[in-house]
C-alpha cells in the first residue's frame, strides 16, 4: 500500500461530500484512506460504516466518546499500513491527481516530506509553501503555518513519532505539536510548486469566531498548555538546540488564544478577565501583548464590522479596565 489518508470526523453529517468525492476520484489507485470517527453524535459515524462497507479502500474505526483531533490522528496513524501518509481534513478535499503527484515527487527525491500548495476556498487564494534551510526552526519563528495537511509523509516518520510520542487530549494547537515532531523526525523535505490541497476557509473561520466566554478560554488554554508541554518533552529529549525556539513557539500558541477570544469578546470586562486569565498564568510577556496590541485592534475590528458593542467606547475607557502591570 502506498499511501494511507488520515481523516478524522467529529459532528460532520452532511459536510464532507467534496472530501469524499475527490477519494474516489483519485488517479491513483494503490491508497487506502482511514476515517476516525471521534465520538459523533450527528449520524456521521453511521454514515461512515454505509460509506465503508460499500468501498474497499474506504475504513473507519470509532471513538467512543469525543477524545480530541489529536486522539483521532494517533488512531489514525496507528492503523495505517501505506508506505507514505496524508492528513485530510474531513471537510476539506484535494485535486483529482493530488497522490499521483506526490507518489512521483516522493520516488523521484527520495524525501521524508513533501510540501505542496494550498487554495484557500471559497476565496480562491493560492498559498504556495515557502522555501527555507532549516523547516523546524522556521515552523517554530512563526514563518512556516503548522499545519499538517499542507504536507504528505513517509511513514517513516510517523513511525518515529509513534515511537516517541503518546495520544493526549488536545483539540487547540495539535498541529504546532505534530508539526514539531514531524519535522524533527524528518530529514530530507521537498517543495512541490502544485496546488494539491483545498481548505475550506470559511469552515476554519466559523470554528473560531464564537462568542468568547471564560469557560471556552480555559479549554482552550487547557489544550494547548497540553500540546505545549508535549512539544517540550519532544525537543528536551530528541532535539534540545531548539528548547527556546520552543519556548517562544508555545508563547505564539497562547497569543493566537487570547488574540481570538479577545477579538470575540462580548463586553469590555470580559476582555480584562481574559488579560488577568494570562498574567494568573505567569505568562507576563502574552499578557503584555495583550495590553499592547490587542486592545487597540479589538476597537478597530469591532468598528469596522459595525459592531455596536464596542462603537460608543473610547480607547482610554477601555485602558482603564486593565489591571495594573
Amino acid at each position: 500500500m502506498y499511501f494511507s489518508v488520515l481523516v478524522p470526523v467529529y459532528n460532520q453529517m452532511g459536510k464532507m461530500d467534496k472530501c469524499i468525492d475527490s477519494l474516489r476520484n483519485q488517479t491513483l489507485e494503490d491508497f487506502e484512506v482511514i476515517f476516525v470517527d471521534d465520538g459523533s453524535t450527528d449520524g456521521s459515524s453511521e454514515f461512515l460504516d454505509k460509506l465503508c462497507d460499500n468501498n474497499e479502500r474506504f475504513f473507519v474505526y470509532h471513538h467512543d466518546t469525543n477524545k480530541s483531533l489529536t486522539a483521532a490522528r494517533f488512531t489514525g496513524m496507528e492503523h495505517a499500513t501505506g508506505s507514505h501518509i496524508f492528513f485530510l481534513d474531513s471537510d476539506d478535499f484535494i485535486e483529482r491527481t493530488a497522490l499521483e503527484d506526490l507518489k512521483n515527487a516522493f520516488d523521484s527525491t527520495g524525501s521524508d516530506v513533501i510540501r505542496f500548495g494550498v487554495m484557500m476556498e471559497p476565496m480562491g487564494v493560492t498559498v504556495m509553501p515557502p522555501e527555507t534551510d532549516d523547516f523546524l526552526s522556521s515552523f517554530m519563528k512563526g514563518e512556516i503555518p503548522p499545519a499538517i495537511w499542507k504536507n504528505a509523509y513517509d511513514a517513516s516518520v510517523i513511525k518515529a513519532t509513534l515511537e516517541k510520542c503518546s495520544s493526549f487530549y488536545c483539540n487547540m494547537g495539535e498541529d504546532s505539536f505534530f508539526s514539531t515532531v514531524f519535522f524533527g523526525n524528518a530529514g530530507v523535505v521537498t517543495s512541490l510548486n502544485k496546488v494539491l490541497y483545498h481548505y475550506d476557509a470559511l469552515s476554519g473561520m466559523s470554528q473560531t469566531s464564537q462568542v468568547s466566554t471564560m469557560s471556552k478560554l480555559n479549554r482552550d488554554y487547557e489544550s494547548a498548555h497540553s500540546a505545549g508541554q508535549n512539544i517540550l518533552r519532544f525537543i528536551k529529549k530528541y532535539k534540545p538546540e531548539y528548547l527556546e525556539l520552543a519556548q517562544k513557539s508555545i508563547r505564539h500558541m497562547y497569543r493566537y488564544i487570547l488574540c481570538q477570544n479577545i477579538l470575540y469578546a462580548k463586553d469590555c470586562l470580559d476582555v480584562s478577565s481574559y488579560l488577568n486569565f494570562f498574567r494568573d498564568k505567569g505568562e507576563k510577556l502574552v499578557y503584555e501583548f495583550g495590553c499592547k496590541e490587542l486592545i487597540p485592534y479589538k476597537v478597530k475590528f469591532d468598528l469596522k464590522r459595525n459592531d455596536e458593542r464596542f462603537s460608543d467606547i473610547e480607547l482610554e475607557e477601555l485602558f482603564t479596565l486593565l489591571p495594573e502591570k
